[in-house]
This record gives structure tokens, C-alpha cells and sequence, in this order.
């Protein structure tokens, strides 16, 4: 009934992405912020370009097959490769709402899960914030407001109970926090931490390499690698720091750099993070909240991140007013590999 191959016609698959997964912000705005249960809406992807299409699913390192019905695309699997992790990702599948319980979504995910397997290279296989396949989805209170990538499977979808009754095992749980800037405030107990801190001997700051020392040295600290190549490629942006005075100017938390991008304007930044001696003293909390502060005055109309349940910086987001938008399942199939 379906002919099922690898895809090559990446306009074709422009053109389905954008039929059956991207919403407009103008189809957002028209979404309830949570259905009757306290249930999200549906996720819905963000539109996105060309060039972008080509780069999730066509490569070396990209494994997409598209469904056909006669010359009619009516689904695609996609999946990507790791080979320094040694993992199989999913990336993407989604099939056209007249093909739908049909089985299709099945022969598909079979066929990727094999395809993917064939690789000498894959020795499990997820679906997680590791894979270099970002797909942006809108927040879903109506205004717009997005997070540039899915951090997991959304575990409100039918998505989520389809991988499980496929063998496919959650091992974490990530929160996607988010909040409106316009009306952030430091709660009143903030100031009078940061007085404690200053007292102390520790101050808030943004972060200047003649005065400061020790930010490449925190991420060695606390064992970030990623954090440490995307903040020092960007030392040009600023970045929240808490400096102790009475070391010479040593970084002993940071976060950012800050930056705001999109309409309406994301503010971003890339982790938080005290030094392991350090820890215990209420810096992280104050480093945020400075960098929100920053973020409002600078034109970001919002924030999201996303950090695991078990996390302990997540006390830090919700007393910063973050709250959860939903909730994604990292998940992961093992492989019987002879």
C-alpha cells in the first residue's frame, strides 16, 4: 500500500513539515493556554527555513524515509547519528491525519529503527536533548513565545505511549521552565542576600577579563565542557559573574552570556554554575536573578530553559517565578547487536 524509502526531496519535505507539525504565531494565539484536565494543547513546531529542512534531514549522518501513497508523500521517520556517542537519534516522524491509524507510523518507526541499527557505529538508540537535530515548538500559552529545541519526548503526546509500547524506556525526565519578563522583580530577600554575599567578601558583576580570573578554570571546576566551548566563544556578550574579592578578582559563579534573538525576543543564556567550594552560600540564586533583571531591562520579552526533575537549580527557576510549560521524557531503546 506504501512505498517507504529513503527521502531525497528535501522541498517535498519543507512542504510536509510545514502541512502536518509548523504552526503560524497567529494559529498560536488562537490556542487555549491548557485544555479541560489541565492537559497543554498539542505541541506545534515552529516554521523554519529551506536551508534548515536540508539540515535535519539530508547528510551522511542522516538517516530520513518518507512514505508515499502513488507520487504523494504522506509520512517521514528521521533519525541522525552519533558516532563519538555511539547513539542512534530520533529525530522526527509524522504522518499526514488522512493516513493515520493505518499502521504506516509503525512501518516507519521500524524501518528508521532499523536503518539506524545497520550503522556498525550505533549501539543504542534515543531520543534526547543530545542530538544535534534542534527542533524549535512554541510555548503554549498563546502569545507566540517558543524554545528553540525539543529536549525529549513530549510526554502529553501520543508520541510518548507509542515509543513506550515499542520498547523504548525513559531514563530522565526534563521540565521545560518559562516565564514573561516584563514584570520581573527581585524578590525582597534577594537584596539582602546579595548584601550577605558582598559582606562576605563576594560580589555580582558582569564579567571583565582585566579585572577577573578563573572563568575557564570553573568550567574545568564543574565538569561542563559544553558550557565552557559556548561561553568562551562568546566572551564578546555579557556574562553574570560573582567574583570573590578577597582571591583577586577569581570567578566563583557565572551565567549567560546574555543575549536576546527572535521576535517576540528570547533572552538566552548558556547554564549556571557555582565552583564546587562555593557551593552552600546562596550565590546561584542571586546570579540568576541578576541575569533575569538584565534580560528585562534588555528587551527580552521571555525566558525558557529546560533542566532535569531531580535538579537542584530548579528551586532556583521557581523562585524566580519560572513555572513548568511541559514536561519531555528522555528516552532509549537498547539494541541486540551479535
Amino acid at each position: 500500500m506504501y512505498d517507504i524509502r529513503i527521502l531525497t526531496d528535501m522541498d517535498a519535505a519543507y512542504e510536509f513539515y510545514h502541512t502536518y507539525s509548523a504552526a503560524t504565531p497567529d494559529e498560536i494565539r488562537d490556542q487555549s493556554e491548557l485544555l479541560p484536565g489541565g492537559m497543554p494543547p498539542a505541541l506545534r513546531l515552529m516554521p523554519v527555513s529551506q536551508g534548515t529542512i536540508d539540515y535535519w534531514f539530508a547528510g551522511e549522518t542522516r538517516m530520513t524515509l518518507g512514505a508515499f501513497f502513488g507520487d504523494k508523500l504522506v509520512g517521514i521517520a528521521s533519525g541522525s547519528v552519533s558516532s563519538e556517542r555511539k547513539v542512534g537519534y530520533l529525530s522526527y516522524i509524522c504522518v499526514a491525519h488522512d493516513h493515520r491509524r493505518l499502521g504506516l507510523a509503525t512501518d516507519l518507526c521500524d524501518r528508521l529503527e532499523e536503518t539506524l541499527a545497520a550503522r556498525p557505529e550505533v549501539e543504542k538508540l534515543e531520543a534526547v536533548f543530545y542530538n544535534p537535530v534542534q527542533l524549535p515548538w512554541y510555548i503554549p500559552h498563546g502569545s507566540g513565545d517558543y524554545h528553540p529545541c525539543l529536549p525529549g519526548v513530549d510526554k502529553s503526546s501520543g508520541l510518548y505511549l507509542f515509543l513506550k509500547n515499542r520498547n523504548w524506556r525513559d531514563f530522565a525526565t526534563q521540565n521545560c521552565y518559562y516565564r514573561r519578563m516584563a514584570d520581573y522583580a527581585d524578590k525582597p530577600n534577594i537584596a539582602a542576600t546579595r548584601q550577605r554575599l558582598l559582606s562576605e567578601g563576594i560580589e555580582l558583576t558582569l564579567y571583565d577579563p582585566s579585572k577577573h580570573h578563573g572563568l575557564p578554570e570553573l568550567f574545568d571546576n564543574i565538569n561542563n565542557p559544553g558550557w565552557k566551548a559556548h561561553v568562551l566563544a562568546h566572551l564578546d556578550l555579557p556574562i553574570v559573574v560573582a567574583v570573590a574579592l578577597n582571591a583577586d578578582g577569581l570567578v566563583v559563579g557565572y551565567t549567560g552570556p546574555l543575549s536576546v534573538s527572535g521576535t517576540p525576543g528570547r533572552g538566552n543564556f548558556c547554564g549556571i554554575g557555582v565552583r564546587t567550594e562555593y557551593r552552600g552560600r546562596g550565590i546561584g540564586k542571586p546570579v540568576f536573578c541578576e541575569m533575569c533583571a538584565r534580560h528585562r531591562d534588555g528587551g527580552a520579552d521571555f525566558m525558557s530553559l529546560y533542566t532535569g526533575e531531580d535538579n537542584p537549580a530548579r528551586n532556583i527557576y521557581e523562585s524566580a517565578g519560572f513555572r513548568i510549560a511541559r514536561s519531555f521524557s528522555d528516552m532509549r531503546k537498547a539494541l541486540k547487536k551479535e
